[in-house]
C-alpha cells in the first residue's frame, strides 16, 4: 500500500524539465525525446548540425524605420568619401559623395536579408576602413541606423538599433 501511495504522490508531483501550465512549449528545436538513452546512445546531430544547413529566415524590412547609413564629414575641409556596401561579394551600395566641410549624406540601401556585410569607407587622398557587421532579425525588423564620422584623424564606423 506504501509504495501505491508513494508512485501517485510522485505522478502529482512536480518533476525538472516538465512543463507546468503556463509554459511556452514554443521550441526553435525539435521536441524533446520522452525515451531515455545512455550517454552513448545519445545522438550528437544538434551538435554538430550548423546553421548554414538551415535557409536564411525571411524578415519583413521595418518600411518606416530603414537600416540607413549617415556619412557625416567632421573636418574643416571638404572631403570626397566613398561608401561600399557587399554581401557575399555582391554590392549592395556603392555610393561617392563631395561633402563640404560639417555637411552630411544619407543612405538607405535597401538591405532585407540577414548577414554579414562587409562596410568600406574611403576617402580621396586619406585614409579608408573596412569592417565586418553582421545584421540580424533585429535590426532588419525594426530598423538602425549606421553612422561613419570622417575626422581629421580618422574614420568612425558606430550603430544604434
Amino acid at each position: 500500500m506504501r509504495r501505491r501511495t508513494l508512485l501517485a504522490a510522485l505522478a502529482l508531483s512536480p518533476v525538472a524539465g516538465c512543463i507546468a501550465p503556463g509554459d511556452d512549449t514554443t521550441t526553435n528545436g525539435p521536441a524533446p525525446s520522452t525515451a531515455t538513452a545512455t550517454p552513448a546512445e545519445q545522438s550528437t546531430a544538434l551538435a554538430t548540425g550548423t546553421s548554414q544547413d538551415s535557409p536564411t529566415p525571411t524578415v519583413t524590412p521595418a518600411p518606416d524605420d530603414p537600416i540607413l547609413f549617415v556619412v557625416d564629414n567632421d573636418t574643416d575641409s571638404e572631403q570626397t568619401v566613398t561608401l561600399t556596401i557587399t554581401r557575399d561579394e555582391t554590392t549592395v551600395l556603392d555610393e561617392t559623395a563631395t561633402l563640404a566641410a560639417d555637411e552630411s549624406v544619407e543612405y538607405d540601401p535597401m538591405i532585407g536579408t540577414t548577414g554579414a556585410y562587409t562596410i568600406t569607407v574611403a576617402v580621396a587622398g586619406g585614409p579608408s576602413r573596412t569592417i565586418e557587421r553582421t545584421i540580424g532579425r533585429f535590426a532588419l525588423s525594426s530598423g538602425s541606423n549606421h553612422f561613419v564620422d570622417i575626422t581629421a584623424d580618422e574614420i568612425r564606423i558606430y550603430w544604434e538599433e
